[in-house]
């Protein structure tokens, strides 16, 4: 197979999304580039919603653009600050038994085309907020943010998982401005799921599965006992939960957060 190297990303979260890789890449059989990632490990709902900016709840409802993040140079400036604390949704979207019909992507949609061996493709895709365990940065119920991910037509990569026009997701997620970004021009601010697939959890009707097994857990307590009993064994099943699960994971994440806010203040 022919080797590959790929330029880190400029901002700290989107290299991870997009080049934190072993020696290098390779093309598979199916002329896909292959890359080994290298993600921060979590493993529980708790974990992830400590780690993200807002989590949320809601369909794909299109692809915005893709482009091939060639890398560069981030700003010094700072990140933009949140608008809003955050909080969690007494009723964020708890049925999710509903998608809107799939959109097909675009002819002719804006961004580069498939890029050559220096640069990582990443599709955007239009999501509407459909309800919200950790609010933050101004976003709201009912607004329609753009999510960038690795694009899995192009590109294999460990740790990561497509998201489908149509279907309903919880997503935890990390903002991104223009200055976290400069290999990317198409799209001025998105967001990307925090440690790959692991800020991935795919909604069905009274169900909520994370794409990521490491995710074993709804908080770091009940993820520590089931990692020590299984020490020295297979892993422990990956988390079946619900949105209402979610709810309280994120609810305890926050009651954490709070306390140690309180105690770095005295």
């Amino acid at each position: 197979m022919k080797s590959m190297r790929f330029p880190v990303a400029a901002g700290v979260a989107l290299a991870c999304l997009t080049a934190c890789s072993g020696p290098g890449s390779s093309t598979q059989g199916d002329g896909r580039m292959h890359v080994e990632a290298d993600y921060a490990q979590y493993a529980s709902a708790e974990d992830v919603t400590t780690a993200a900016d807002i989590a949320i709840t809601g369909p794909i409802l299109s692809v915005q653009t893709r482009e091939c993040d060639e890398g560069g140079e981030t700003s010094t400036e700072p990140a933009i600050d949140p608008t809003a604390p955050d909080s969690t949704d007494p009723s964020p979207d708890p049925s999710a038994v509903s998608s809107p019909d799939p959109t097909s992507t675009p002819s002719g949609i804006a961004g580069d085309g498939p890029g050559g061996e220096n640069c990582m493709p990443m599709v955007f895709l239009k999501v509407r907020v459909a309800g919200m365990m950790k609010r933050g940065f101004g976003v709201n119920d009912g607004d329609e943010i753009v999510v960038g991910n690795i694009d899995t037509d192009a590109v294999s990569m460990e740790g990561t998982s497509p998201l489908t026009v149509g279907k309903q997701y919880a997503l935890y997620l990390t903002q991104l401005a223009a200055g976290d970004h400069p290999g990317i021009t198409s799209v001025p601010q998105f967001w990307i799921p925090v440690g790959g697939n692991q800020g991935i959890f795919a909604l069905a009707k009274g169900s909520v599965t994370p794409a990521s097994a490491n995710i074993v857990a709804l908080t770091n307590t009940e993820a520590q006992k089931k990692l020590r009993a299984s020490s020295g064994a297979s892993r422990p099943e990956r988390l079946h939960t619900t949105v209402d699960g979610l709810k309280k994971a994120a609810e305890v994440a926050a009651a954490k957060q709070q306390r140690t806010s309180r105690k770095t203040a005295k």
